[in-house]
């Protein structure tokens, strides 16, 4: 019952990271709805979204579960990561992986690992 209990934690914290970045990709589409944005400048962004959602499901999680803050924040990391990838095959794009998703999957591997533990401490 503890192991599905700190489960639910990390699921939870991989659902508000999702909330938030549905919240945040929604306010920049109306945002380059009236002003342009480069490539550049987009693909930045992505980066940051998703490291911020990492960091605020990680810290999220692993204070709920008040234990082993570095695995909940890599679980949640790990997971809303896949759910990315997901989203982004099911919507048509690429199977294949490149250089930009294993970068971005690695920074929030380890954003995730940070935040938990600072999750824990907070």
């Amino acid at each position: 019952m503890e192991n599905k209990l700190k489960y639910s934690c990390a699921g939870e914290g991989v659902f508000r990271a999702a909330i938030l970045t549905l919240i945040i990709l929604v306010i920049y589409s109306i945002i380059t709805t009236y002003l342009p944005a480069s490539m550049k400048v987009t693909s930045v962004f992505y980066i940051v979204i998703t490291l911020v959602s990492v960091l605020y499901g990680s810290v999220f999680a692993a204070k709920k579960a008040g234990e082993k803050g570095w695995l909940m924040g890599i679980m949640v990391a790990a997971t809303y990561m896949l759910v990315l990838y997901l989203v982004k095959v099911c919507g048509g794009g690429s199977i294949a992986i490149d250089t930009r998703e294993i970068i971005r999957t690695a920074l929030a591997l380890g954003i995730g690992g940070l935040s938990g533990m600072l999750g824990i401490n907070l």
